[in-house]
């Protein structure tokens, strides 16, 4: 019953929508005095007019199991009549540590070059994917040094690149500006790299806890990357 009434409803709304736009009509293109406009546009409505709405569709998509929906690839998992995932090639440090299968690797990276909006050339001197560049060493810092000293506000876990990489919805490798914005650099940090996260252990993150003082004291040190300086407490 209640089912028939909105649809009735919706079908006197649609009939004086219908009506007033008959009758706008006859006014400005016929010429129709509005007296007899109304009357007219009254009866197209009264006849039917516009058509009635569809119903809406009463199927229901089933739900996906919680299971299912919590289920996460396994890079290193065997598949049915597949081959064994294919083994480290080496030990990993910094970004791709806690890989457990090759193709894993290939996983991670291909989220860090998502995250910050990059290639692998960014960091990478192709094709010698070992050799050691300046980005590299960096990205590597934050993974295993600047990473595991902090956490999201109230304990959420550990930050990742797209925590901190994203501007508008995408990823940017130089979240500071290229070049960097010290107006904007202060903003962001206070604004968010201190008010979204904290140390490990749970303490506030201050300016001190990583630049050895807060900002316009003698004992602020403006670089911190690729340094030890890291919250401790």
């Amino acid at each position: 019953m209640r089912q028939k009434r909105t649809a009735g409803r919706q079908r006197l709304r649609m009939v004086a929508l219908f009506s007033a736009w008959c009758m706008v009509v006859f006014v400005s293109r016929f010429g129709l005095s509005r007296a007899r406009a109304l009357s007219m546009a009254a009866l197209l409505g009264a006849c039917g007019g516009a058509p009635e709405p569809r119903a809406a569709s009463t199927s229901v998509t089933p739900a996906v199991p919680a299971a299912r929906r919590a289920a996460v690839p396994n890079d290193c998992e065997q598949r049915p009549g597949q081959p064994l995932p294919e083994p480290l090639a080496r030990t990993y440090t910094g970004v791709a540590a806690k890989a457990r299968c090759q193709r894993e690797v290939y996983t991670i990276m291909g989220g860090v070059t998502h995250f910050l909006g990059v290639k692998c050339n960014y960091c990478h001197l192709l094709p010698d994917y070992r050799a050691m560049t300046h980005r590299k060493e960096i990205a590597n810092w934050m993974a295993s040094e600047l990473v595991p000293a902090l956490q999201k506000q109230g304990g959420a876990g550990q930050p990742w690149c797209n925590s901190c990489h994203t501007s508008a919805g995408k990823g940017v490798a130089k979240i500071l500006g290229d070049p960097r914005r010290p107006s904007f650099a202060i903003e962001w940090m206070t604004t968010h790299l201190v008010e979204d996260f904290q140390t490990k252990q749970g303490s506030p993150l201050r300016c001190k806890s990583c630049h050895r003082g807060n900002l316009g004291t003698p004992e602020f040190q403006k670089s911190v990357i690729l340094t030890d300086h890291l919250p401790t407490d």
